[in-house]
């Protein structure tokens, strides 16, 4: 035989006389792994279910909670709304125009019970578009917030999913 090829051979058998050494811990190593996979995958699941019946057995204290803030909060807007020169001046320019609406609407029963001909025209309201724009950054704004809020209640979860304790 070549002395290449008979070196090669040799070289080749003792490679796999060490793979084969080596494949039963290797194999060994890989079913200890996967039974540890299933069993943190179980622990996790566990405290899966553990955390959310924890959190559907307080849901009623929490959303009431939300609830109490949210109409707190919605005072203290109205409090600190009517402090804003802004807003009284938008809300002046609305009352204005509801008095325009009351005079017309005034005018035209005066016409009416006078027997003179309807001149008055129907009152019209004319919408600013400064409602639509705070309604919309309001609700851009709280919809953040929301998100930010799921994202802790979500990183609460996991974390009390992944403790080891």
């Amino acid at each position: 035989m070549n002395p290449d090829v008979s070196k090669a051979a040799d070289k080749l058998a003792k490679l796999r006389a060490q793979a084969d050494k080596y494949a039963t811990p290797l194999a060994e190593a890989e079913a200890a792994l996967a039974v540890a996979e299933e069993a943190e995958e179980a622990r996790r699941a566990e405290r899966a279910t553990e955390y959310d019946r924890a959190f559907a057995a307080s849901w009623r204290e929490r959303a009431q909670q939300a609830s109490d803030a949210d109409k707190a909060n919605r005072e203290r807007f109205v409090e600190l709304l009517a402090e804003e020169p802004w807003f009284m001046a938008y809300m002046e320019s609305r009352a204005e125009r509801h008095k325009r609406e009351k005079i017309m609407y005034a005018a035209q029963r005066a016409q009416s019970a006078t027997g003179q001909p309807g001149t008055v025209p129907q009152p019209r309201m004319y919408d600013l578009r400064l409602i639509e724009d705070l309604i919309e950054t309001t609700e851009r704004m709280a919809a953040e917030i929301g998100a930010a809020y799921a994202e802790e209640l979500d990183a609460k979860r996991t974390a009390y999913i992944e403790a080891t304790d």
